[in-house]
């Protein structure tokens, strides 16, 4: 299973669009995939609540733990990643819920956006250990349906290669550590 995140708590996200064009086009190909909105429910990191986390903390970490790969689709927000998705992370610190975890981060902004985000997500995945792999595919707004979703099928199609990809990395136990990948770009 794979399980897809959104760092946007925006419902009408482009981010959180192309993770579901994912999944849509994920699943015609058999894959299970999982949406995750537990971003938004998330209380506060507090270290002293690691012995005991709260049960949405629990059920996050668990979903992580579960699934075979992870896709992330997190915007830019003032050169970094957003407050609440970086509070998601901190909470698998402890459990180790993404540790050698095959990660897709992907990059749906323009050319030349995204960056500064990109980056500082590289370090925080390093810091968990986590199996990173990035993949840019830039959509605008104007390829999406009025209800904001992304329907085009050659973008769905491309949408599901990258979890594809993500799932065959998962299924095949290649695991690499970040490190050894960062200047293989």
């Amino acid at each position: 299973m794979i399980l897809t995140v959104s760092g946007s708590l925006k419902r009408s996200s482009i981010n959180s669009a192309a993770l579901r064009a994912a999944a849509y086009g994920a699943a015609r190909s058999g894959i299970v995939v999982t949406i995750d909105d537990s971003v938004r429910h998330l209380p506060h990191f507090d270290p002293d609540l690691e012995a005991a986390p709260p049960a949405s903390v629990r059920r996050f970490r668990v979903a992580c733990e579960a699934s075979s790969g992870v896709l992330l689709a997190v915007p830019e927000y003032a050169f970094g990643i957003p407050g609440a998705f970086k509070n998601a992370l901190d909470w698998t610190v402890g459990s180790g819920s993404l540790y050698r975890k095959p990660v897709t981060l992907l990059n749906v902004a323009p050319p030349g956006r995204g960056t500064h985000v990109r980056a500082a997500l590289e370090l925080v995945l390093t810091a968990l250990d986590a199996d990173v792999t990035l993949h840019s595919m830039p959509i605008g707004h104007g390829e999406r349906a009025a209800d904001g979703e992304i329907v085009d099928p050659q973008i769905v199609d491309q949408l599901k290669a990258v979890v594809v990809a993500l799932a065959r990395r998962a299924g095949s136990g290649d695991a690499q550590p970040l490190l050894s990948r960062l200047g293989d770009k």
